[in-house]
């Protein structure tokens, strides 16, 4: 569970939230800081330099220690020690940089959103095994065109969460209970005790910040089990990713078969058994990792 605590009743409902109420006009949302904004415009003009844009960067000197911790982690495995953005720019390239500067500062967006009902670690914990399943299986697919774009869509697929629990904490809880006793799945119980659904929220606030639109298709559609339109390659496989990361890595081939046929329509023929239990033991490998260089690690203090 994602909170820390249940109900012992049912809430008594109140009006149905609306979108409006939560992202409408004159509502005051969460911001991608203006350094994300400045450097995302430096990437994509092909004539700013490698220079400029570590310069750019390292105005923040928080975000550039995350960069370059991601940048040398295991996860992307280089040879040799990167010591500047410039030099993760010019390995790496202005896409994989692109990404790793999101999950950079979108732990910072949401730090002030803590609620002592919700765990948030464990809230990071899913969203970065999420992604990295992903892009394991993005690296299969000839129709994603960029995997590492993959990696952002599985950061960011429940981040409507992360703001419904911010302003509505007792309808969360409320939600999660109501999931579980009706044995339902979680959309159908933010209806019945919210009156919108994280995925709605999410698309909303993602369109808020201007992000791509296979992002925002994938924060919408990674519950859905029928995947059309032009993003639909992509929007499954967060569906998929979203599924597998709740499980523990299966050990062969009998292991993964009965974890994929507890998830419905979970085949669109580009995963095979071999690849999916891969890609679950790498993120499981490597998540901890990966949210430590973004600071998404709660810091222990020792008592001695």
């Amino acid at each position: 569970m994602l909170f820390g605590m249940t109900l012992n009743a049912q809430l008594e409902i109140d009006p149905p939230v609306t979108l409006e109420q939560l992202v409408g006009k004159g509502q005051e949302l969460p911001s991608l800081p203006e350094i994300y904004l400045r450097v995302s415009e430096q990437l994509e003009d092909e004539a700013t330099t490698v220079q400029q844009i570590g310069n750019t960067v390292q105005h923040d000197p928080a975000i550039t220690s995350r960069v370059l911790k991601m940048v040398n982690s295991a996860y992307y495995g280089l040879p040799n020690q990167v010591s500047s953005v410039a030099q993760s720019v010019s390995l790496l390239g202005r896409e994989r940089l692109r990404h790793i500067l999101i999950g950079s500062v979108l732990r910072g967006v949401f730090s002030g959103q803590d609620n002592p009902a919700f765990s948030m670690q464990e809230f990071w914990q899913h969203s970065i095994k999420t992604a990295i399943i992903a892009r394991q299986l993005a690296g299969q697919i000839s129709e994603i065109e960029e995997p590492e774009t993959m990696f952002t869509a599985g950061l960011l697929h429940d981040i409507g969460k992360l703001l419904l629990i911010n302003k509505y904490p007792e309808r969360m809880l409320a939600a999660e209970e109501y999931m579980i006793q009706k044995r339902v799945d979680i959309l159908v119980a933010e209806l019945a005790q919210i009156g919108v659904t994280h995925t709605a929220v999410g698309e909303a606030l993602m369109e808020h910040w201007g992000l791509p639109q296979l992002l925002i298709d994938c924060a919408r559609n990674h519950h859905e089990l029928v995947h059309d339109g032009p993003h639909r390659t992509a929007t499954h496989l967060i569906y998929l990713a979203n599924n597998l990361s709740k499980y523990v890595p299966p050990i062969d081939d009998a292991e993964t078969r009965d974890i994929v046929e507890e998830i419905e329509n979970w085949d669109m023929g580009y995963a095979t058994l071999e690849t999916i239990a891969s890609a679950c033991q790498h993120a499981d490998d490597m998540v901890f990792e990966v949210m430590e260089s973004f600071g998404m690690v709660a810091l222990e203090i020792s008592s001695d």
